[in-house]
């Protein structure tokens, strides 16, 4: 994994962005390893408008930030969009960015971006499979 910065320059220690009002894609493994900890998917899941399966956001968190500590209760076992992010693919790009709003992507290097894209493309590949062939709830 990159060696991102999340407290780079101290702004995360505040709040961190990517855990607020987050829009997190999960796949099917990651529901899974989620599921493996004891959680119930009908708590942490909800389905987008567009048919995947993202995390829910409670009183504008995502479900597992703890607003305390300002730590993610599931982080050794955190989706994968979580892992590579603040590096995200842009569809209508057709290339990975790294997310403007996040405090710390200047600690993202050019050869950070090309090392994880690859990776980040084909998770956006396969959440795109996973949501065509979703039937009902997550």
């Amino acid at each position: 994994m990159p060696p991102f910065e999340c407290n780079h320059d101290g702004s995360c220690e505040e709040v961190r962005l990517c855990c607020t009002d987050t829009e997190m894609t999960l796949t099917r493994a990651d529901a899974e390893r989620i599921n493996a900890l004891g959680y119930d998917r009908e708590e942490y899941l909800v389905k987008s408008e567009d048919g995947f399966c993202q995390l829910r956001n409670i009183n504008g968190n995502c479900y597992f930030y703890d607003q305390k500590t300002k730590l993610c209760k599931i982080y050794d076992h955190r989706p994968e969009g979580c892992r590579y992010y603040p590096i995200v693919y842009n569809v209508r790009k057709k290339k990975c960015v790294v997310d403007y709003d996040c405090p710390s992507r200047k600690t993202v290097t050019s050869q950070d971006l090309r090392k994880v894209c690859k990776n980040v493309r084909e998770l956006v590949e396969k959440l795109m499979r996973e949501a065509e062939y979703r039937d009902g709830p997550c």
